[in-house]
């Protein structure tokens, strides 16, 4: 099993992506601690707020200084929202894993080195830790696709694959 730095910072589309695939739940379950800035959490709609606190998130305010990082960060990096922006501040504050399956916030942080992750990597530890069977993740990324999430196709079928 893969070592991982903790905590994780989870970003909307995350939450959003196993909401949609009804393992949000499930997440949590994983042996990780999972923390998202307060913006994040004011974000959602579906899943709500209460709902991912209930499971355990942890919300995390951003300190004076680290807006201002933001802030910074979003003028030079303006195809990326405050939010996505505040989870890469956080978890690097954190010296954390980011997770998120935005693909310019992803380069950002590989370019930054800070490790990061996304739904089908959860998905697969989920499998990995006998939390879900492996078909059950196969139907969770199906709804995931046939509900709009995109992620790479290759991945996907590699995912397939694995979870026969």
């Amino acid at each position: 099993m893969v070592s991982i730095p903790q905590p994780c910072v989870v970003d909307a589309n995350v939450l959003i992506d196993l909401h949609l695939s009804e393992l949000l739940r499930e997440l949590f379950h994983l042996s990780l601690e999972l923390v998202a800035p307060d913006v994040v959490i004011a974000e959602l709609l579906q899943p709500d707020a209460e709902e991912v606190l209930a499971y355990g998130l942890r919300q995390a305010e951003l300190s004076g200084q680290q807006v201002e990082e933001v802030a910074f960060l979003r003028a030079q990096y303006r195809r990326l929202s405050v939010s996505d922006l505040s989870t890469f501040v956080l978890a690097r504050s954190l010296n954390g894993t980011l997770l998120t399956n935005e693909g310019p916030l992803r380069k950002l942080a590989q370019q930054e080195g800070l490790p990061v992750h996304g739904t089908l990597w959860l998905l697969d530890r989920m499998v990995e830790s006998d939390v879900i069977p492996p078909r059950r993740a196969a139907e969770a990324l199906r709804r995931m696709l046939s509900c709009g999430s995109r992620f790479p196709r290759a991945e996907c079928k590699k995912c397939f694959q694995r979870w026969k």
